[in-house]
């Protein structure tokens, strides 16, 4: 028998462990719990794991894995330092998170009034995240540019647009660590040097909040040349700040890449991990959601955006961060970790069903990835 402390918010972590493990689950909020009995842990991303907040280490602990695709809350060397593996669930995410970034990016054009097919986007960065937001907009006829640099240095395959050219886009697309050091920072990637001399209709962030310098973004926007910004990663968060916000055309509590399927990759990816590492094998996975089925006739939406924002609740995360900064704002933090945890899952768009007469509406649906029912 091991002892396994995990996050309770981690998406039905206990029906991935067999019986021989012993699962315990804390609450995030209230910090680490006592790990003096631990022979692993799983975290997410509101618990930093490094020499300060486990100082204290015991025998047992030989396993973390956080049920995350970025890592930047982990001192990785320092684990290893101490003998300790850890797993993350790299690419769990991503499809959620390219959805996320359609949906804006629709939103975003039908109140602007903007052409997107006659627009270019950006993407920085082109892992697992990167490819599947470039794969999905290309099927929405959007010309896309890709630049990650690293990538191309590991990938023969791969060749990286070049960083002028990634510059003229109108559109730029955050997927990239957080780095402050090596070859390839990404800390204040997007800064007032780049701003300066460069203009943009839209910014999105979605990747980590330290990426874009919001300061910058902020005086770019307000002189004129970022037209407009989505941010769902905060450079202080969750202490998010109130200009940028805002300001912001869309802003949600770092949810882009939650879905009940990105939960359950996660989960499994981490618990497989963790499993592999003490010899254990899972006895079977849980059973998946039934298909989200919409019957209501398509003439009740107004428009795209109307029905976009039922099919995905972007419109309602930013209401509830809204309150959280209006009414909450002196404990804005603990508030938006809440938020994060506890609100309902979507499912992605392959798992809504929807009636045939919704894409003879908006013929966009059906490339958006949502299936079709007669």
């Amino acid at each position: 028998m091991i002892n396994v402390l995990a996050d309770r918010y981690l998406y039905n972590i206990s029906a991935y462990l067999p019986p021989k493990v012993n699962i315990l689950l804390y609450d995030p909020a209230e910090g680490l719990p006592d790990l003096s009995n631990a022979d692993g842990l799983l975290i997410r991303t509101v618990n930093p794991i490094n020499a300060e907040t486990i100082s204290d280490i015991p025998d047992s602990l030989s396993f973390i894995g956080t049920g995350s695709s970025g890592t930047d809350h982990v001192d990785q060397p320092f684990l290893r330092a101490n003998n300790i593996a850890f797993a993350d669930a790299a690419g769990c995410n991503a499809l959620s998170v390219a959805e996320y970034v359609a949906v804006g990016l629709l939103l975003w054009a039908e109140q602007t009034g903007s052409e997107l097919q006659q627009l270019k986007v950006g993407i920085v960065g082109k892992g697992y995240v990167g490819t599947e937001i470039n794969k999905l907009l290309a099927s929405l006829g959007l010309t896309t540019v890709c630049y990650d640099p690293p990538k191309e240095e590991q990938e023969a395959s791969f060749s990286s647009a070049s960083k002028e050219e990634l510059l003229t886009s109108d559109i730029l697309t955050f997927h990239t660590p957080l780095n402050t050091v090596g070859q390839y920072p990404t800390y204040h990637w997007l800064d007032e040097e780049v701003l300066a001399d460069y203009s943009f209709r839209l910014v999105i962030n979605t990747a980590r909040g330290g990426v874009v310098d919001e300061q910058a973004l902020l005086e770019a926007f307000q002189n004129g040349t970022v037209d407009y910004f989505i941010l769902d990663v905060w450079e202080d968060e969750p202490h998010i700040r109130k200009r940028s916000a805002a300001n912001a055309f869309l802003r949600t509590p770092h949810i882009a890449g939650y879905s009940v399927q990105a939960k359950e990759k996660a989960s499994k990816l981490v618990t497989d991990a963790l499993l592999n590492h003490f010899g254990l094998k899972r006895a079977s996975d849980p059973a998946r959601p039934d298909p989200k089925i919409f019957t209501q006739s398509v003439d009740r939406y107004n428009g795209l955006s109307d029905l976009l924002t039922v099919l995905h609740p972007i419109r309602t995360y930013q209401q509830k961060l809204a309150r959280i900064i209006n009414e909450h704002w002196d404990d804005r933090g603990p508030r938006f970790n809440k938020l994060r945890a506890s609100f309902p899952l979507r499912q992605e768009f392959n798992n809504i069903r929807l009636p045939q007469s919704y894409a003879d509406r908006f013929p966009v649906l059906e490339k958006l990835g949502f299936r079709l029912i007669s």
